[in-house]
């Protein structure tokens, strides 16, 4: 009887360990975020680069050196983010969609509907539509693709096609770019060498220490 006992908790136990092991493997993942000692006082024109392959937008002068790098997400299949080269048509500050939003009530802005735009049938009884909120928003194409902070877990795509970013990191993007900034978007490698992952490496160099 006690050897059964035995091997009831051992087998309570491993099981135990293993699930702990699968919880600590699925944790998210931060993205990140690193930028050059000269960024801060970098001016004149300047472009970005967004690669799908890496999930990562690089911002470079014109003559091409690196400024700044940062984690990103692009579009979920079926909602794919378009390749090729294009233009920032429009910056705000904050922007909120025409298209993905909720329904709110109108006096306390509690959400009704958290999908509208998976929502049939009328519109609530007194509620109307928020959009979600965009910040640091640069529009890239006419039918509402652009790059915004957005949350997301790092390698990982969640948008309906946009480029979402970590709010700190956009904001320095957004600062540096204007109206007509040249934005490459592509499934290959940037043009310059990964901030990321020099900085990853001096992380790893100064552990082994």
């Amino acid at each position: 009887m006690l050897f059964r006992i035995a091997l009831f908790l051992t087998a309570c136990f491993l099981i135990s360990c293993c699930t702990t092991a699968r919880v600590a493997v699925s944790q998210p993942v931060p993205p990140r975020w690193e930028k050059t000692p000269e960024c801060e006082k970098a001016s004149g024109f300047v472009r970005i680069d967004i690669s799908l392959a890496s999930k990562t937008a690089q911002l470079l002068t014109q003559d091409g050196a690196l400024l700044a790098e940062m984690d990103v997400s692009p579009g979920v299949p079926g909602h794919e983010t378009p390749k090729g080269h294009f233009r920032v048509t429009e910056k705000l500050p904050l922007k909120r969609s025409n298209l993905y939003g909720q329904y709110v009530k109108k006096d306390t802005k509690e959400v009704v509907v958290h999908r509208a735009w998976e929502h049939q049938g009328p519109v609530p009884e007194g509620t109307e539509y928020q959009g979600i909120a965009m910040p640091w928003w640069l529009r890239l194409t006419d039918d509402g693709v652009g790059i915004h902070v957005g949350g997301f877990e790092r390698g990982q795509p969640t948008s309906h096609g946009c480029i979402r970013c970590l709010e700190e990191a956009q904001k320095v993007f957004y600062d540096k770019a204007e109206v007509g900034t040249l934005v490459c978007i592509h499934e290959g490698q940037h043009p310059a060498p990964s901030l990321l992952n020099a900085a990853a490496d001096a992380d790893s160099h100064t552990k082994e220490r």
